[in-house]
């Protein structure tokens, strides 16, 4: 079985930023990063299902989720 950081996979865009961050851990986990014209793109999964989230903003979509899994498992909360 894989552990550890697998892989880190980035991308630049034309002005030498980071466009893209792709993260692949344990056995079949990622995270991944994606800088859009839209906005910033957070999604999180194992091997091919998992979620999407706007992390453009304050408040907004990402935060809203990561409060409901505080609420929902405060045992893993980190402050």
């Amino acid at each position: 079985m894989e552990k550890g950081i697998r892989k880190v996979i980035t991308r630049k865009g034309e002005n030498g930023r980071y466009q893209h961050v792709r993260i692949v851990f344990g056995p079949h986990y990622f995270v991944e990063l994606t800088d859009t014209e839209n906005g910033l793109s957070f999604s999180v999964g194992a091997t091919h299902h998992g979620i999407t989230a706007d992390a453009s903003e304050i408040d907004g979509e990402l935060e809203q989720i990561i409060n409901e899994l505080r609420n929902t498992h405060p045992e893993n909360r980190i402050d």
